[in-house]
């Protein structure tokens, strides 16, 4: 073998001149190539870790309060969150809150969006440097947001400020709806002024979570979402939200109160009941109805207690009982006042004193009245019969694998009217699928136009070695005829398309590196363009990777060795006496 090649490799360097002419129109070829690919691969990083990243997180755990969209809200954000920070993999987790606002500068208005940020949060130094990348100040500082001194002080971009009229130290009248549907007014100090290139970061105005949280309606205790950055997130991001979904199994919702009716009172708990069709007609089923009515029982603000309770506190249907709660992070008791809609005798599976509510008022006292956790609290048997019939703390969406069935389970949680808050977990790979399949098609794109460019360098390949074999019939009848075999013929010449191939590639990565650092240099000015988030720092971003070259040149090479198997063979087939006698 190693005279094979030492033999290809003269031969190779022999005819310089032909070859280096089809080695140029190879590297060509394998530039293009580079180029178009770094590129897609740039734009992708660029939507992933330059947006995505800062806007959904890496992995996100998302709540939405009754299934409404514009409700973002989860009342018990340490429980959540303790969960997630023991879940391997997950290095950073925060609380995410936003709200589209209507802001008042100097004489001018315009639509922002106030994202709460954490400026108290450790981070590591490469989240750091992607956050200076990002959003690049240019006047302030991002500990300015902390500055008790200063009336919500807030980082705007650059653009937003000049559409405002606004510089630093201004004031920035804001009003909102929040997720209640109350109107809401805010004044933000612009303490800060920071450059983005990309014309969709430009309407966020960034104020301190704690801030944030406090306009917006927010309790202490409560969230609106949950971002995570996690470790190598291309390869661990689904794994990680499949274990944090799989923890965020509920448990069933429960009330455990004191409840009374004049001098009368005894513990009672108080659970949710589901209020879709399937579970009424259960229900009708297992309630035996002893004063009052099923109908009236199963109706939205319906309230059944069983005999035994109903006995002890001397109610029928139609009377009213107050229910009181110690509460998880609020020091004074919750009291509620239920009508109740019917008695029902007594079920064995349900042992001690149940309430159960309609699930729409449940969940109304639940979420607002977060109650404290009670171990003696009365939990149905998960084998028995009111396992599936009675409300769970939270509904947990199913994991969805790419965009198009996150957006079908979004119309669907849109049509079903949940009445408890649902909890999604994804990736931003999921939600965002259709970045990649873009990424896809341009890569798609590329090697089509490329692979038309190669169609037309390998015939020239198939020309060339048509030609070198016909130069050189004497040469193979003369190796030939001294003992070299039909294989070791149609080796040396496989051989030289191979280097030559191999050569013009590494040439032709060479080239796309260059290119790519000089039109890195040049700064385009797009602030107001869309097209200005395919740039960083006002530059064209390559990301070129080692697989992907890789991938490439052996795809290439692969093309060229068997495009050049053919006429080789025919010339290992060459007798001696036949190819000593030829003469051109």
């Amino acid at each position: 073998m190693k005279l094979l090649i030492t033999l290809s490799l003269r031969n190779l360097f022999r005819q310089k001149r032909r070859n280096i002419l089809l080695g140029i129109a190879i590297a060509l070829g394998v530039t293009i190539l580079v180029l178009a690919n770094s590129f897609s691969q740039g734009i992708s990083d660029i939507m992933f870790n330059k947006i995505m990243r800062w806007v959904t997180g890496q992995v996100t755990v998302r709540f939405n309060e009754k299934g409404r969209m514009n409700r973002e809200i989860f009342r018990d954000k340490e429980r959540v969150m303790a969960l997630i920070k023991n879940t391997p993999g997950v290095l950073e987790a925060d609380e995410g809150a936003g709200m589209f606002c209507r802001a008042i500068g100097n004489g001018k208005s315009d639509n922002i969006i106030i994202v709460g940020v954490n400026t108290s949060l450790e981070i590591t130094e490469e989240t750091k440097k992607e956050l200076e990348d990002s959003f690049r100040l240019i006047e302030g500082g991002w500990k300015d947001l902390e500055n008790p001194a200063i009336n919500n002080p807030v980082i705007v971009s650059e653009e937003k400020a000049r559409f405002l009229n606004v510089k630093k130290g201004d004031v920035i009248r804001v009003r909102f709806r929040n997720m209640f549907g109350q109107d809401q007014a805010a004044r933000l100090t612009v303490s800060g002024i920071m450059k983005n290139d990309n014309i969709f970061m430009q309407p966020v105005v960034f104020l301190e979570l704690r801030n944030a949280k406090l306009i917006f309606g927010y309790k202490p205790y409560e969230t609106a979402s949950l971002t995570l950055k996690v470790k190598d997130a291309v390869k661990n991001s689904a794994a990680i939200a499949d274990s944090i979904h799989a923890k965020l199994k509920p448990g069933v919702a429960v009330i455990h109160a004191l409840t009374a009716r004049g001098d009368k009172s005894s513990v009672a708990d108080v659970l949710g009941y589901r209020s879709d069709e399937e579970s009424k007609k259960k229900l009708s089923a297992l309630l035996k109805i002893k004063s009052g009515s099923v109908e009236a029982a199963l109706k939205k603000d319906g309230v059944v207690i069983f005999n035994t309770l109903a006995g002890a506190l001397k109610v029928k249907a139609g009377d009213e009982i107050k229910i009181g709660f110690a509460r998880k992070f609020e020091e004074t008791p919750a009291e509620k006042y239920l009508k109740v809609s019917a008695v029902a005798a007594d079920n064995p599976e349900l042992k001690g004193n149940v309430i159960l509510v309609n699930d729409e008022k449940f969940y109304d006292i639940y979420y607002e009245n977060l109650p404290k956790p009670a171990p003696e609290a009365f939990i149905p048997d998960k084998d028995g019969s009111w396992a599936g019939l009675v409300s769970p703390e939270w509904i947990l969406l199913e994991r969805t694998a790419n965009t198009e069935e996150a957006k079908k389970k979004y119309i669907a949680l849109g049509k079903k009217k949940w009445k408890g808050t649902t909890i999604d977990v994804s990736t931003m790979y999921e939600t965002a699928s259709d970045i990649m399949k873009l990424e896809g098609v341009l890569k798609l794109i590329t090697l089509s136009a490329v692979m038309v460019l190669f169609f037309i360098i390998l015939l020239g390949v198939v020309n060339t070695l048509r030609m070198t074999i016909r130069e050189r019939t004497r040469e193979i009848g003369t190796i030939r005829a001294i003992g070299m075999q039909k294989n070791d013929v149609r080796h040396i010449f496989i051989l030289e398309t191979f280097f030559l191939t191999l050569f013009a590639s590494i040439a032709g990565i060479a080239a796309a590196y260059i290119s790519m650092w000089l039109l890195s240099q040049i700064t385009f000015k797009m602030s107001d363009n869309p097209m200005g988030m395919l740039l960083v720092n006002g530059h064209l971003y390559f990301l070129p990777t080692f697989t992907g070259i890789a991938g490439n040149v052996a795809l290439i090479i692969l093309i060229a060795v068997v495009t050049a198997y053919f006429p080789s063979r025919r010339a290992a087939n060459l007798s001696p006496a036949k190819a000593l006698g030829h003469f051109e």
